[in-house]
């Protein structure tokens, strides 16, 4: 799995703090925005939204089934990408509207600013 995000990234996004914030469909009745309770793996992670609590694998698009999470990541120029993995520093992407990265490159990763062409930010709530 390598680097495992930080427990400060994880948990209810009502709290104080930074955590991440998906979209995710854990019931099969759409996706709604959410948390992660834990991380299973890269590309798996236990998710809470308004619905329940499931374990759910990332896509690269929309969270459309049950049992789908999407994270984004957003570039210094306003562009998002969905993370197809992710780990404690970096993460690797697929283009939504962003141009700074090419599809399936490693990113650096933080809660606080993205750099041109170096890092990007995750949306947290």
């Amino acid at each position: 799995m390598g680097r495992p995000l930080n427990k400060r990234n994880l948990g209810d996004t009502g709290g104080a703090g930074d955590q991440i914030q998906v979209s995710a469909d854990v019931d099969g009745n759409g996706a709604a925005n959410g948390f992660i309770v834990a991380q299973k793996g890269s590309k798996r992670f236990k998710v809470t939204t308004a619905a329940g609590t499931a374990v759910c694998g990332i896509v690269t698009g929309a969270a459309a089934a049950a049992g789908e999470v999407a994270i984004t990541m957003t570039d210094s120029a306003g562009g998002t990408y969905f993370v197809s993995k992710i780990s404690g520093r970096t993460c690797s992407m697929v283009a939504n509207t962003g141009t700074q990265f090419s599809d399936g490159q490693k990113v650096a990763w933080n809660r606080s600013g993205a750099v041109v062409n170096e890092s990007v930010i995750v949306t947290v709530a």
